[in-house]
C-alpha cells in the first residue's frame, strides 16, 4: 500500500481512512484464519503471509499518520455548565431588596377597602379582607403595649405578616379617627399623621408601622407609619 503523502487532510477525509483501516484490518483477521484453518503450508500460503502482513504494516503506518493531522478538540473551548443553573459570572442582587416590595399590595388593597367604608357591607368586606390575608388583629393596652383583639369592629390595628418576627401594620378602617383614638387609642405612637380636630373618615396609609412580635409574645413598634386623614 502506498503511502499517505503529507499535507493536510480535511477532518471528514480522516475519519473515512480510519473506518477504510479497520475494515481492512477485519478482512485481513478472516483471512488469516481461513488460511490457517486450510493447512495450506505451499508457498502461495507463504507469499500471501508476507504480503498481510505488509498491508497491516501500511495500516498501521496510515492510521499513526491520520492520528497526526486529524484536529484534537480543545477542552477548554468546551461551554461549561454553570452550576446549579446559576450565572457566576456576575455578582448576585437579592431580589425584592426594597422592604416595601413585601407590603405594597397588602396597602394597595387596605387603602381600597379604607376607601369604601360608606359603603354598606363594609363590615363583611373587612371581616374577608382580615381573613383573606391571615391578619392578626390588636387593641392598644397603653404605655406602648399592644394586646391581641377577637373581632374585627372592635380591633384598633391589623397586622399583616412580613418576616418571620415583623409585621405591617395599618389601622382599622372602621374606626374613624377622633380625638379618642388619636390620644388614647395608640394612632399617635404608630403614626405619623395630620390629626388635628374633630371626626376623620378615612385613612390613606403611605407606608405600614413595623411591628415585631418578640418570642416573648410582645408587640414592639420597630419603625412608625404614615398615614393621611380626610374627613369626607
Amino acid at each position: 500500500m502506498e503511502e499517505v503523502s503529507q499535507g493536510i487532510i480535511p477532518p471528514i477525509i480522516a475519519d473515512v481512512l480510519v473506518l477504510l483501516s479497520l475494515a481492512l484490518n477485519f478482512v485481513l483477521m478472516i483471512a488469516v484464519a481461513y488460511l490457517f484453518a486450510t493447512k495450506s503450508q505451499d508457498g502461495k500460503f507463504n507469499q500471501l503471509d508476507k504480503n498481510i502482513k505488509k498491508v497491516a504494516k501500511d495500516l498501521k503506518n496510515l492510521e499513526t499518520k491520520v492520528s497526526e493531522i486529524k484536529p484534537h478538540k480543545v477542552v477548554d473551548t468546551v461551554p461549561q455548565a454553570v452550576p446549579f443553573g446559576i450565572d457566576t459570572s456576575k455578582p448576585r442582587v437579592e431580589e425584592n431588596s426594597d422592604p416595601s416590595s413585601k407590603w405594597a399590595s397588602f396597602v394597595e388593597n387596605y387603602n381600597y377597602i379604607a376607601a369604601s367604608m360608606a359603603v354598606p357591607g363594609q363590615r363583611q368586606a373587612c371581616e374577608k379582607f382580615v381573613n383573606d390575608n391571615g391578619l392578626k388583629m390588636l387593641m392598644y393596652g397603653g404605655m406602648m403595649t399592644f394586646l391581641p383583639a377577637f373581632d374585627v369592629e372592635e380591633s384598633s390595628f391589623w397586622a399583616f405578616k412580613i418576616s418571620d418576627t415583623d409585621y405591617a401594620v395599618v389601622p382599622n378602617p372602621m374606626k374613624p379617627c377622633n380625638d379618642e383614638v388619636y390620644n388614647r387609642g395608640g394612632i399617635k405612637e404608630t403614626f405619623a399623621i395630620n390629626f388635628l380636630d374633630g371626626v376623620y373618615k378615612k385613612y390613606i396609609v403611605s407606608v405600614p408601622a413595623i411591628f415585631t412580635l418578640s418570642s416573648a409574645n410582645q408587640w414592639l413598634v420597630k419603625e412608625p407609619g404614615v398615614a393621611k386623614l380626610e374627613r369626607v
